[in-house]
């Protein structure tokens, strides 16, 4: 290759690696990449940016010219290399995607921040290194269920493009909340369940007060001076199961279950003070008659 040639060469390099730049934004903006694919290809292009700048001027100043112009070159390119790549690093920070994932009915979406100073968030369906955004209509039918999404800040996202800002305290909005809760409040129930019939290991059935016709029971399963503990158990055989836990702390406990099928329970303090209890609904939960 002759030196004109070179010469050419390295000129032209030294352009190619602002071509490639404006390839690389014009490539993302055309082709959804997923933000991983996405993000590669911007840090591939910054290196490939700055690999061929430093190739291309090392090469052209070693063209022989005046000395006093191969320095005024050299100070040219340089400053123009500095600032272009403190450019294209904004550019590419800008056109960067968040990798904020969620799993939903086995498929994977991507929840992308695409607003400058406020959040305007866009949802979008994998479909191998690309992906689809999705319409308003399309995310609503989509997540249909909100309550199958962990991340609380997802699911606060989700809700927002579901059912809009002013939509946060709505009636579909409220009742998605409601749902949410009794969720929650049947975990933490079966928790505390757990733990309780961890307690009755401890006790025989015999340890239990017999309920009068019935196959419940009243055990004491804990006292502390004049105060006690009470659970309402199932009996069946040689095995206890939890049902509820009563309020009452009185030390004396006696009950019957009546033709109907109401529980009744009837507590004595250390002053002789009675108490009584019904439950109609099989123990789950009682009032306070008197």
């Amino acid at each position: 290759m002759t030196l004109k040639n070179k010469k050419l060469l390295y000129i032209f390099l030294y352009l190619l690696s602002f071509g490639q730049v404006v390839g690389t934004l014009i490539l993302i903006n055309k082709i959804e990449f997923i933000p991983m694919i996405n993000n590669v290809i911007l840090g591939l292009s910054y290196l490939v940016f700055f690999a061929l700048q430093i190739f291309s001027i090392y090469k052209i100043l070693n063209f022989k010219f005046n000395r006093y112009l191969k320095v005024l070159v050299g100070l040219i390119l340089i400053g123009l290399c500095l600032i272009s790549m403190a450019c294209i690093l904004m550019v590419f920070a800008f056109a960067g995607k968040d990798n904020r994932q969620v799993t939903y009915d086995d498929e994977k979406f991507y929840i992308l921040d695409v607003g400058w100073l406020d959040p305007v968030y866009e949802v979008y369906r994998k479909n191998f290194i690309t992906m689809d955004k999705l319409s308003e209509d399309e995310i609503k039918d989509t997540f249909a269920d909100l309550n199958k999404i962990e991340n609380e800040d997802t699911r606060e996202i989700l809700k927002t493009l579901i059912y809009g800002r002013e939509g946060l305290d709505g009636p579909k909005a409220e009742e998605e909340n409601k749902n949410q809760d009794l969720e929650e409040a049947k975990e933490n129930e079966g928790v505390v369940k757990e733990n309780k019939e961890e307690v009755l290991k401890n006790f025989e059935v015999s340890d239990a007060i017999k309920i009068e016709n019935s196959d419940y029971g009243l055990l004491e399963v804990d006292r502390a001076g004049a105060r006690s503990r009470w659970f309402l158990v199932k009996i069946s055989g040689d095995d206890m199961e939890f049902i509820s836990e009563l309020e009452e702390t009185s030390p004396e406990a006696s009950g019957r279950m009546d033709e109907d099928g109401t529980i009744h329970l009837d507590f004595k303090d250390i002053n002789n003070n009675k108490t009584t209890y019904i439950s109609k609904d099989k123990g789950r939960t009682f009032e306070k008659i008197k």
